[in-house]
């Protein structure tokens, strides 16, 4: 199903990838301290060095959760896949909603790495709601670099558009 929402140059979009933003300073001891007395968590991986070691780390590790965080920051400030360059929705598609992720962590983070992010738009495709109305759904993949470019996670989204007369009357 396409009812003639999901354009050439639309579909032209798939492969594209944005720039890649970085984190304008790196992931700090105190920021990890904060972050665990927040969330109650006592794992000594995150908070002694020696420890982390001894399971054969290379140091403290970042609790994974914080890296997501760094990640919505980055986003927040970096703008959503409306903004994608030549990724333009039909007029009346505006409101977003979260249908998807999926977080696939592929090696820690280190107190100390500065972390960037980088979206590759995978697919988009449009099924009928729930309601019965068409949905544009867009499928982003976030790469998570350190300043190596080493990939520590690959998180993968889909945003479903929905026109906004449909949000209003549910």
């Amino acid at each position: 199903m396409n009812d003639g929402l999901v354009t050439g140059a639309m579909r032209a979009c798939i492969g594209t990838s944005m720039p890649a933003v970085r984190a304008p300073e790196e992931i700090g001891a105190s920021e990890v301290r904060r972050y665990l007395e927040v969330v109650g968590d006592t794992n000594p991986l995150y908070r002694d060095d020696a420890f982390a070691r001894e399971l054969g780390y290379a140091g403290r590790v970042v609790p994974p959760m914080l890296i997501l965080q760094v990640l919505w920051r980055l986003l927040d400030a970096n703008g959503s896949i409306s903004d994608w360059p030549g990724l333009t929705f039909p007029p009346a598609y505006k409101n977003s909603r979260n249908a998807s992720q999926e977080v696939t962590w592929l090696r820690p983070a280190y107190i100390g790495d500065r972390i960037e992010v980088q979206h590759f738009l995978k697919d988009i495709y449009v099924r009928r709601g729930r309601a019965g109305v068409p949905v544009i759904y867009v499928v982003r993949e976030t790469q998570i670099r350190n300043q190596h470019g080493e990939t520590l996670a690959r998180q993968l989204a889909t945003v479903a558009k929905l026109p906004e007369a449909a949000v209003k009357d549910a």
